[in-house]
Order: C-alpha cells, then sequence, then structure tokens
C-alpha cells in the first residue's frame, strides 16, 4: 500500500450503515416478533448499489455500487425467507468468476442498483442513466438484460410510475 493510500482517511459511504455487503446470503423461516397477518403474502423487494471487491474508496460514491437485490417473502403470516443477490451484469458476473447469461446490451451495461419494478409478469432492476434493466427471477437471480423484445432502444429513468387502469409505465 502506498503511503498516501495509508495516510488517505476511509471513504464515509463505505462505512457503517453504508458499509457493503460482502456476501450473497439466503436464510428460510425468519424468526418474527409480533404477528405478520396471514392475509399478507408476496415479496418486499429492495434495490441498491452495493460495491464489489476491488474498488479504490477514495474515488467512488456510494450511488455507483453494482445492484444488490435484497427480498423478503411473506406466505401465511411467515417470514418464509431472506435472500441477497447482485445483479449479475457482464462485469459482475466475471468478477464472481460465473458466465455471463448473454442478452441485448445498447449503450453500456451495469448492474442495476435503483429500483425493482414488475410489469407484465416481470421482476426488472432498473437504474439511472441509460442502461438496460435486468430481469431477475422471483428467487432473485439475474435473468438477463431486458429490452423488452427489442423495442426498447436504451434503458429508461429508474423512478418510474406505473397507470394502474392502463398498465402502462411512464
Amino acid at each position: 500500500m502506498s503511503q498516501q493510500a495509508a495516510e488517505a482517511p476511509m471513504n464515509w459511504f463505505r462505512q457503517g450503515l453504508f458499509a457493503p455487503v460482502t456476501e450473497e446470503v439466503t436464510a428460510f423461516d425468519l424468526p418474527v416478533t409480533g404477528r405478520i397477518p396471514s392475509e399478507l403474502n408476496g415479496r418486499y423487494l429492495r434495490n441498491g448499489p452495493n460495491f464489489m471487491r476491488g474498488i479504490d474508496d477514495s474515488k467512488h460514491h456510494w450511488f455507483l455500487g453494482s445492484g444488490m437485490v435484497h427480498g423478503v417473502r411473506l406466505r401465511d403470516g411467515r417470514a418464509e425467507w431472506y435472500r441477497n443477490r447482485w445483479v449479475r451484469s457482464k462485469a459482475v458476473a466475471e468478477a464472481l468468476g460465473e458466465k455471463w447469461r448473454e442478452g441485448p446490451v445498447h449503450d453500456h451495461d451495469f448492474a442495476a442498483n435503483t429500483h425493482i419494478l414488475a410489469h407484465a409478469g416481470r421482476i426488472l432492476a432498473t437504474v439511472e442513466g441509460g442502461a438496460l434493466p435486468y430481469q431477475i427471477s422471483d428467487e432473485l437471480n439475474t435473468v438477463g438484460p431486458y429490452d423488452f423484445a427489442g423495442a426498447l432502444p436504451a434503458g429508461f429513468a429508474a423512478h418510474t410510475k406505473t397507470d394502474q387502469q392502463k398498465g402502462e409505465v411512464h
């Protein structure tokens, strides 16, 4: 480590509550304090930036981390599972030593890190800045980049709104 790197303060975007999650986890039959209504069934999903190995702390803002989706599956009054998975862009798959699930990539590829959108029977991880959304499975595994069967020439804003009457995404 260089003298300069040793003296540089730790990037606060990588500490405390902002510290990256370093592993993918799957946990079943989670303990519950109180009671989950038995009518509340489904998944709660959250997407956010999460740094991977080899990032220079002095140069990166926490918005730039690779996307990691976290999910909790609720069913019949139980917290059935928790899991977290990195969105497998080509760079993330390579960093994890995995084969990338090829798909359309337009201007650039990025592990979507901003929002989760359920639309037309798909779960899409989205990001600001023009990269295509990534489709993920019900179990949070990456299916691949998704361009709506060629209809999407580039990415779109991560903060979409759905018209509930028409089913259109804006």
